[in-house]
């Protein structure tokens, strides 16, 4: 398994980790998008950081050198008006559950944005899920990565 820096949405007090770039499209939209460092842990070759405010999407800061300069730096935060479509995001604890065996975590977030704008927001309280029972977890699993427990039942 990799490690990825993700970034972060902020909204009110609560962080986000999120798998959605909305930077891209305004990159996507520049006559030539700035040179990018690609490591196994950073994709893109920024790291961006965000918050929702009054319905509005904002970029809070961007790091990567070749990215600082491309908003005027006393422009911060930036109205992300470029961005069109859908961002998750999650909080809490990694879980499985189900098969075929679902990833998911105790707090989701999922929305859908137009023009930088929340149009519509679901927030997800996914504590109560019940985690893999240990049948889904042998039939999720090969037989050498099964927990003590159940190599111990047979």
């Amino acid at each position: 398994m990799s490690f990825v820096f993700l970034e972060t949405l902020r909204i009110g007090a609560t962080l986000y980790q999120i798998d959605t770039r909305p930077l891209e499209p305004y990159l996507a939209a520049l006559p030539t998008r700035p040179p990018r460092r690609v490591t196994p842990f950073n994709d893109q070759g920024y790291l961006a950081n965000w918050t929702i405010h009054e319905d509005i999407l904002y970029l809070l800061d961007l790091s990567g050198s070749a990215f600082v300069g491309l908003f005027e730096p006393n422009l911060d935060p930036v109205a992300a008006i470029w961005f069109s479509g859908v961002i998750h995001g999650w909080r809490g604890a990694r879980r499985r559950t189900g098969w075929p065996p679902r990833t998911f975590h105790d707090e989701e977030i999922v929305l859908k944005l137009v023009q930088g704008k929340v149009v519509r927001m679901w927030q997800l309280d996914l504590c109560a899920v019940p985690d893999q029972s240990d049948d889904e977890l042998r039939l999720s699993l090969p037989e050498f990565l099964w927990p003590a427990r159940l190599r111990s039942r047979e």
